[in-house]
């Protein structure tokens, strides 16, 4: 009995080119009713193919054309593939007859227009993709036929304006796809009949407002996307009507501001972006109750204060990222709510310092980052309750100090980055370099948490000790000066004659310095200066040594001249004693 099945399978098997026909030469045939043609060679569509399938895919070709009627006998064809081809031009009745096809797709041609009766048998179509081609207009009734449709892809075309009703009939539309076209205005009803639409992306255009109403009959929708274009401005009610939104992208437009009201009723919010626009001020009242809200983005904004409870009603937020703003104060309460807040970006803003109980809101706070700001120092008990905090951000400050054990309380803190600060290395110091010396682990980058003035100056806080800090002082240094001496000797004048100079009296005065039991003098063992202390004594050096080559050079001018005195008494007195030796010959 085994070999009667076997026959019966050979013949099954060798059955199946007869029922769908020879495969055509330049196509594969992978499967039963699938055909793919693809290369350079296929410069047409193959006339061979068998009209019974039901898969037919011809990517990465040279066609450049589909006629009238060529695939008329392939009723039974659910899936047409065109894509990645030189596909320019097409009949207005090449795909007529193709009553069965549910999936059409036409993705990477050089397609510049569409015939308004190309789709005109494809009532049972659901998924139309027609991206990344060069189309520049639509045909109003184009898509009338398209009753099923479920997915309308236009993204990556060269659409300026879409006409008015021309999604009217495809009343079960679900996605749409819009992108990156040319669209610089929509008409306010443009998604009236729509009503089933729950993707709605319209990225990367032109769009510089929202009409009003504009979806308002949406009541379906999950995601809109709206960023990358030039919107100034959203009306407040722009999503009111719209209770099933998960996703909102609005970041990368031109908003200003967020009218109040604008984010109300909206409880399945998941997903808000925000950032890359120019808002400076977030008002009470922008966010409604957003119990599904996990993320909110509003970084590169032009944002400078934080008031009160802007985020109240964001009670399941884990992340909420305000980096690269202006910001220059947080109000106490600015972050109240933010019950489940996991991770806090403040990093790149301009905050000098924070408020003492900024912080006392965020319970579950894991991760802070203050880096890039101006911060000069900050309250000891900022961090105070926060024990689940493991990651603080605080390089590229103004740092010189931190207040005593400001991190004390942070039971589970991993890293803390500290480095690019510069850190004031003397005796106030001490309780920041031994937690820092106790916790080499945890501070990041220890290579570069460095002093940055002298003596210290590009030492590792890490290596020094509390004997050398203990040392050292503070503010205007007192430093051993070299004593010099009085000057103010004063020196008679000579005249420059043969006789004796009066009396010169050269002898120089000295103060007395020697420190009595009043005088607070102290001679510190290691000495701290900074820049005006080191210019100020580089002058008063400088001029010491400028008064006693004065002196020098009087002292020199005056031995001089009695040298001379002498050496002409001398020579008178020698021309004397020659007369009368003349004399006393004669």
């Amino acid at each position: 009995m085994a070999w009667k099945y076997c026959i019966i399978g050979i013949f099954c098997f060798l059955a199946i080119p007869s029922i769908s026909g020879q495969c055509p030469d330049e196509c594969k045939c992978v499967r039963p009713g699938q055909v793919e043609c693809s290369g350079s060679d296929v410069l047409e569509i193959p006339t061979s193919i068998p009209p019974n399938i039901r898969s037919l895919l011809i990517i990465n070709t040279e066609v450049t054309e589909l006629q009238d009627g060529i695939l008329e006998n392939m009723t039974a064809l659910l899936i047409l593939r065109i894509e990645k081809s030189e596909l320019s031009t097409l009949g207005s009745k090449a795909l007529s007859n193709l009553i069965s096809l549910r999936y059409l797709s036409l993705l990477n041609n050089r397609l510049q227009e569409i015939p308004e009766s190309l789709f005109e048998d494809l009532t049972k179509l659901e998924t139309l993709i027609l991206a990344n081609n060069q189309i520049s207009q639509l045909p109003r009734l184009l898509f009338a036929p398209l009753i099923s449709l479920k997915e309308l892809q236009l993204q990556g075309n060269n659409l300026r304006s879409l006409p008015s009703g021309v999604f009217d009939h495809m009343f079960g539309l679900a996605k749409l796809n819009l992108a990156k076209n040319y669209l610089e205005h929509l008409p306010s009803n443009i998604f009236d009949k729509a009503t089933n639409l729950q993707t709605l992306r319209l990225y990367e255009n032109y769009l510089k407002d929202i009409p009003d109403g504009l979806l308002n009959d949406l009541s379906s929708l999950q995601e809109v996307a709206l960023h990358s274009n030039y919107i100034s401005q959203l009306p407040a009610d722009t999503f009111s009507n719209n209770p099933n939104l998960q996703k909102i992208f609005i970041s990368n437009n031109k908003l200003v501001s967020l009218p109040q009201g604008l984010l109300m009723n909206l409880p399945e919010l998941s997903k808000l972006t925000l950032h890359g626009n120019a808002i400076k001020e977030i008002t009470t009242g922008v966010f409604g109750a957003l119990p599904k809200l996990k993320e909110l983005w509003l970084y590169d904004n032009k944002l400078e204060r934080l008031e009160d409870y802007v985020f109240m009603n964001l009670t399941n937020t884990q992340i909420l990222i305000l980096s690269r703003n202006k910001i220059q104060f947080i109000s106490s309460d600015a972050f109240y709510g933010l019950d489940d807040l996991l991770e806090l970006s403040l990093h790149t803003n301009a905050l000098t310092t924070l408020e003492q109980d900024v912080l006392r809101s965020l319970p579950r706070l894991q991760t802070i980052s203050l880096h890039t700001n101006k911060i000069e120092h900050l309250p000891a008990g900022l961090f105070a309750d926060l024990y689940n905090l493991a990651t603080i951000q605080l390089q590229n400050n103004s740092l010189e100090n931190l207040p005593e054990g400001i991190f004390d309380s942070l039971e589970n803190l991993n890293e803390v980055k500290l480095f690019y600060n510069p850190w004031r290395c003397d005796n106030n110091l001490r309780p920041f370099q031994k937690w820092v010396s106790q916790n080499k682990h945890k501070v990041g980058n220890n290579s570069q948490l460095v002093c940055t003035n002298p003596p210290f100056k590009d030492m590792l806080i890490s290596d020094l000790d509390a004997h050398q800090l203990e040392m050292s002082t503070t503010g205007a240094d007192i430093i051993h000066s070299t004593v010099m001496p009085d000057i103010s000797t004063t020196i008679s004048e000579f005249p420059f004659s043969s006789q004796t100079p009066n009396k010169v009296d050269t002898t120089l005065k000295f103060i007395d310095v020697t420190p009595t039991a009043d005088d607070n003098f102290i001679e510190p063992t290691s000495m701290l200066y900074d820049d005006e202390f080191e210019e100020e004594r580089g002058g008063n050096s400088l001029l010491v040594v400028v008064i006693i080559v004065i002196v020098l050079v009087c002292l020199a001018l005056i031995c001089t001249v009695i040298a001379c005195i002498v050496y002409n008494r001398r020579k008178k007195s020698q021309v004397e004693l020659m007369r009368m030796k003349q004399q006393n010959e004669a």
